[in-house]
């Protein structure tokens, strides 16, 4: 069967990737879609954040037994979709992994050009994201770059930080799918916490 694979890279693989590809996963469960995550930095199979873990379950996700993985050498050459959340990861993933060019954004800076994108609903899935990610790669050829799409790491920030992250990571995923798939629901993903966080922990890292 013909699948089209996204790969999520940030800076440990510890936070935005993981919550990035358990939400793109959860979206196209049923559909020829494959999601992976790493990370820029080698970190010997460590596990995701807490913040990820506890954010990640209060929006119905496991993300527990999530373990890093370096981009260096990853098979990514074939990649259909290469998305990092600032232009290092970009790089890291085109030089070190041989990501295509032409098919690696920013989440947010994918989200932005697939909005002034149009595709047709009857195009199959594969074929409608594959089309998707070309018209974005040829829109980006007549705009700059741009700070504004890069997304911050939130290690070391406040809670409330992390939390704010997961939000927008979950709403620029549900774009994304929108724009890449037609998935116009989200799939049993909440639209926000559906429990109390446990804010008043400490967390070790």
């Amino acid at each position: 069967m013909d699948t089209f694979s996204i790969a999520f890279v940030c800076t440990g693989n510890r936070f935005r990737s993981v919550l990035a590809e358990a939400f793109m996963h959860r979206l196209t469960l049923g559909l020829p879609v494959t999601t992976e995550s790493y990370g820029t930095l080698e970190l010997d199979s460590a596990p995701a954040l807490p913040e990820a873990v506890e954010l990640a379950r209060s929006y119905g996700l496991d993300v527990s037994r999530h373990a890093t993985r370096c981009v260096a050498g990853a098979p990514l050459a074939e990649a259909g979709l290469l998305i990092g959340f600032d232009s290092s990861h970009v790089r890291e993933a085109v030089v070190r992994a041989q990501a295509p060019r032409n098919r690696s954004f920013t989440m947010r800076e994918l989200a932005r050009l697939l909005d002034d994108v149009t595709l047709p609903d009857e195009a199959g899935v594969v074929a409608r994201a594959r089309r998707a990610v070309e018209l974005a790669a040829a829109l980006r050829e007549d705009q700059p770059p741009r700070l504004a799409d890069d997304m911050a790491d939130p290690l070391g920030s406040p809670w409330k930080v992390f939390g704010e992250t997961a939000a927008e990571i979950r709403e620029l995923s549900l774009r994304l799918a929108a724009s890449l798939f037609g998935v116009t629901d989200a799939r049993g993903l909440p639209a926000a916490p559906g429990k109390p966080l446990r804010r008043a922990r400490t967390w070790r890292r």
